[in-house]
């Protein structure tokens, strides 16, 4: 059997202090509970590090399943590729006619050659050292070998040329000569007449052209055989491979997945065989065990009893030795006067020493009543050294000074307290070891804090001296004169400075770099003479230490406490806690029901826990009490939602509960009491971990620990909170209560307050059923599908121009970059309603219109009506909204473009790329995954546009066919909606179908939206 042992919070183990503790039933029960649970969070822990492995394991295998299907698929189809591209090539063979057209491409090109190489050869042999004599017999004889080939070339193409002819004139395949004479060109008829027969010539040649086209047949018939062949065997082989493939996937997986499990259900097996074994020699021992235990109650109990009594007593002297400590350290403020007055003064003014061994408290006092006396009768203008006595004494007995030497006394004697409380505990306690570190850290802090107000006192004290002998002496004035000459050169020398640089810049001497720098370098250069000038002058320098003494002392005491709490945080991290109560359930129950209490009674946070309580009372005085129908009868809380206030309704009586408030109310008080359960929970399981932690021996943090995790990595979580709780009842609460609505009769016939509104469950949505025959099916189609067509041509296109214009707009050619920017965002710049308000007027009827106007004057073209034309109508609302929409675009690619790194640029020059491919392959993909986000909630944006159709088409012009609905050819979903739910149709319920159909819509873009940011996110992992 163990013996009981104690868990720091760096796992380290610990004896108990007095052995007769451990020896208990209670403690070994207590061992093996720890021990159990220490080997639960080490499975735990194991299980989430393997588990994380095996996920990376897996995900690894699925990514390399899926390289190797593709390589393998990718294989399959070149070997099938070959076949193919011969048979393609050799797809010309079919008609003797694409046969020609293959020859006569073939001699076009070779033409094409020839004469791009006797282009190279001119060139290169201009630029050689040659004598003329051996350029000229070389240009000679290129020009005979090249007159040759010409001849060739001239004379095929006039042969498969009338050929070509002749099957396109005529049926027949006799090559009547003079009946092609026409249509051939002068040298084409000089050369066939040169042959003794034309026609038999050509119809010679046309059958050699037959003989080749048929061998070219029978080949092209034996590659698609062979291609059938391969297809069918090569298909098999894929498929057989591929199964294989993803069968040694899933092996792999599955064996990882096994071993996994095996390795966390063998540290299970492995802590409760422990917890079975250590009970059970528990049982077996329980008679010797509780026979020891007997025989050392007496002592440890004496033992404890012994020392609280001592510090029963100790608490008893140090309330007593308090404010004689106060008092001692007064007067040993008088003798800090005292001495820093001699040391300044050369002067000899002594006090009496013999508070020293005084322990009564009424005669320190006098004897402090007596030293001040003494100080205040030196304080008079007889007094040579007056003017620093006047000054040393206003600080040194102010109530500031006053309070931190008291301050200093409570410290010292706690400390004290502590020393002498650690020695009650040494015997049975790790706490002696925890109250010896806090009386060390807290003496040190008295050191510390002593010797910083001091310093800030003699600093400040001086500095107000030197100024006031400067306004005696009448030295003030002069050196303020000589300070503002000094600073008056300086600027000049600056100004100077930069009016050289700027002459340079004019001359182009400097590049732009250079000038950056050197302006640096000039400010730093003024900056650091007027540092000097300062420190030179005696009234800016002590101005400067007055105006920062006050932000040097708040650092140095702030380093001073964070010293000493870091002293006390690392002792409760390495000191273990001796605790025998199991207080992990009552912490968890008192944790739920009032967080904060634990805190306060078991863990001793007491500012944590008085922080806790204060929020708790706002919960239990006001969020559930709401959530449960107090303080309001509009809402009734979360059973507003049974009836929506339909109970309540009386005409007669004049009562009209409004159910929007109720099913809003029902909303707020489902995420109030949601929030609530959430606060609840979470500081029950922040109970049940701290009590659990010091049941192992872990002393619980204390407020400085909280206080700097809030300042570091709590501090995201912080700032969250209030956005979430914003975003919740901002944007939440508001959607959540229009898609409740769908599920009312909300609306026409049922328009709250005056007319009940109840629940008809999914009435609203299954509509368009009821109303088929009425056409609605229609009316959602004709929606829907300009819905679909107006989202992505109004996303689109102004992604494609606004992607454009800034490519072109950061050209480095391009002159006046600034100006195109400038130009380029000025659509954004104008609100959207006034864009609207004047295309739409552009484009009005009649010759009130401005378009018209100038077409009719200018091209004397008669005036349309734009708008009320459908395919004009929806034509226009697209440019407008691509109008503006772009610049947005625009500005988003211009800070994205500035953003790639522009060595990727150089590096894919260096390997011989082009402008196209540096877009292609560099440019764009980096855009897209930087910006990809922002073109989704565009997407989005374009879904819910209702602003643009509203604005300048208000939906219209309305279709010849128009159903009951009102829809009209610009609608898109939301403008639609908007027409059912403000009465255009008469509904029964129009509200709530809006609704319905507003959310089904919702869904779709939703959806679409999160894909879209998965796949982005993806991509950039």
């Amino acid at each position: 059997m163990e013996k009981l042992k104690l868990y720091n919070w760096y796992g380290e183990e610990f004896e108990s202090k007095l052995p007769e503790t451990a020896d208990t039933l209670k403690a070994y029960k207590h061992q093996v509970n720890n021990v159990f649970t220490r080997l639960s969070e080490n499975t735990k822990t194991r299980y989430n590090v393997e588990k994380d492995l095996f996920l990376r394991a897996k995900t690894k295998i699925n990514d390399n399943l899926k390289r190797e299907l593709d390589s393998n698929k990718v294989a399959y189809l070149n070997k099938l590729k070959v076949y193919k591209d011969s048979i393609k090539k050799l797809a010309f063979v079919d008609d003797v006619k694409k046969l020609i057209n293959f020859e006569l491409k073939k001699i076009r090109s070779t033409k094409k050659a020839n004469k791009k190489y006797v282009k190279d050869f001119v060139y290169s042999l201009e630029h050689t050292g040659d004598d003329f004599e051996d350029k000229v017999a070389n240009i000679q004889k290129l020009q005979k070998n090249v007159n040759s080939t010409e001849t060739e070339l001239f004379q095929k193409h006039c042969l498969f040329n009338a050929v070509l002819i002749y099957l396109k004139k005529f049926q027949d395949r006799d090559f009547d000569f003079d009946k092609l004479q026409p249509y051939l060109s002068a040298y084409e008829v000089q050369f066939l007449s040169s042959k003794y027969d034309p026609s038999a010539f050509l119809q010679d040649f046309y059958a050699k052209l037959e003989i080749k086209r048929a061998k070219l047949i029978k080949q092209k018939d034996l590659l698609v055989s062979k291609y059938n062949e391969t297809k069918k065997l090569q298909r098999e082989l894929y498929l057989n491979e591929k199964n294989n493939i993803i069968l040694s996937a899933n092996q792999r997986i599955v064996e990882l997945e096994n071993e996994f499990n095996l390795k966390t259900e063998e540290l299970k097996t492995k802590a409760e065989n422990y917890k079975k074994e250590a009970l059970t020699k528990i049982k077996n021992h329980k008679a010797q065990i509780l026979a020891n235990e007997k025989a050392n109650v007496a002592k440890i109990k004496q033992i404890k009893s012994e020392a609280q009594k001592v510090r029963s007593v100790l608490k008893v002297q140090k309330d007593k030795l308090l404010p004689i400590f106060e008092y001692k350290f007064l007067i040993k403020n008088a003798n800090d006067f005292i001495s820093f007055i001699n040391k300044q003064t050369d002067s000899k003014v002594t006090l009496n020493d013999q508070h020293k061994n005084v322990t009564d408290l009424g005669t320190l006092k006098a004897i402090y009543n007596k030293t001040l006396n003494q100080l205040k009768e030196l304080n008079h203008d007889s007094n040579p050294h007056y003017a620093l006595y006047k000054i040393a004494f206003k600080y040194f007995f102010n109530c500031s000074n006053l309070l931190q030497v008291k301050k200093e006394a409570k410290a010292l004697v706690k400390s004290e307290y502590l020393k002498n409380v650690s020695k009650t505990y040494r015997l049975y306690s790790y706490e002696a070891e925890f109250k010896q570190e806090e009386s060390n850290a807290l003496r040190e802090w008295f050191i510390e804090a002593r010797k910083t107000r001091i310093k800030f006192l003699k600093e400040k004290i001086l500095a107000k001296f030197e100024l006031q002998i400067l306004k005696v002496n009448g030295m003030f004035k002069e050196e303020q004169e000589d300070a503002k000459v000094k600073f008056g050169e300086i600027n000049k020398v600056y100004k100077k400075d930069l009016e050289e640089l700027s002459e340079k810049v004019k001359n182009k001497e400097i590049s732009k770099q250079a000038v950056k720098n050197k302006k640096i370098e000039i400010k730093i250069k003024a900056k650091e003479a007027r540092y000097t000038v300062k420190l030179e002058s005696k009234i800016l320098k002590n101005r400067e230490i007055l105006k920062s003494l006050f932000f040097r002392r708040r650092a140095e005491v702030k380093v001073n406490r964070k010293i000493y709490e870091s002293k006390i945080n690392e002792a409760q991290k390495t000191i273990p806690v001796e605790t025998h109560k199991n207080i992990k359930l009552i912490a968890t129950i008192l944790g739920f029901i009032c967080p904060g209490l634990p805190e306060i009674t078991y863990f001793r946070q007491y500012i944590k826990g008085i922080l806790m309580l204060l929020f708790t009372a706002v919960v239990w005085g006001f969020a559930i009490p709401f959530s449960l129908g107090f303080y309001t009868s509009n809402m009734n809380g979360i059973f507003g939602f049974i009836d929506l206030g339909a109970s309540g309704f009386n005409a007669d009586l004049g009562h009209f509960p409004d159910a929007r408030y109720f099913l809003f109310g029902g909303v707020v008080s489902v995420i109030l009491l949601t929030f609530s359960i959430i606060y609840f929970a979470v500081s029950a399981i922040g109970a049940s971990r701290v009590a659990k932690s010091l049941y192992q021996g872990s002393r619980a943090s204390r407020w400085s620990h909280t206080k700097r995790w809030l300042q570091t990595s709590g501090f995201p979580w912080m700032i969250s909170l209030f956005g979430w709780f914003l975003m919740i009842f901002i944007v939440v609460a508001p959607v959540v209560t229009s898609i409740l609505i769908s599920f009312t009769n909300f609306g026409f016939n049922h328009q709250a307050p005056t007319q009940t509104v109840d629940w008809v469950g999914l009435e609203q949505w299954g509509k368009w059923w009821i109303f088929r025959k009425a056409n609605l099916i229609q009316s959602i189609g004709n929606v829907l599908g300009w819905t679909l067509i107006w989202t992505f041509a109004s996303t689109i296109l102004p992604i494609c121009l606004g992607l454009l214009i800034a490519i072109l707009a950061n050209n480095k050619r391009l002159i006046g970059k600034k100006y195109f920017r400038l130009i380029f965002i000025l659509p954004w710049a104008i609100p959207a309603f006034v864009t609207l308000g004047f295309m739409k007027n552009m484009f009005a009827s009649g010759e009130t219109g401005l378009v018209n106007f100038i077409l009719l004057k200018l091209f004397n073209i008669e005036p349309r009506s734009w708008l009320q034309e459908i395919g004009t109508a929806r034509v226009l609302v697209i440019l407008v909204q691509t109008w503006i929409g772009y610049a947005w675009i625009f500005m988003l690619v211009t800070g994205n473009l500035q953003s790639i790194p522009k060595d990727i640029y150089e590096a894919g020059s260096v390997d011989g790329a082009k402008g196209k491919h540096l877009f292609w392959y560099l440019t764009l993909p980096s855009l897209l995954l930087a910006i990809a986000p922002m073109l989704i909630g565009q997407f989005v944006a374009a879904f819910n546009n209702f602003t643009t159709i509203s604005i300048f088409t208000g939906g219209g012009p309305a279709y010849s066919y128009a159903t009951t609905f009102g829809e009209a050819s610009t609608d898109i979903i939301i403008s639609w909606v908007y027409k059912l739910t403000t009465g255009a149709v008469k509904i029964d319920g129009n509200q709530a179908f809006g609704a319905a159909l507003a959310t089904l819509a919702s869904l779709f873009s939703i959806g679409l939206a999160a894909r879209g940011f998965i796949k982005s996110m993806s991509r950039r992992d």
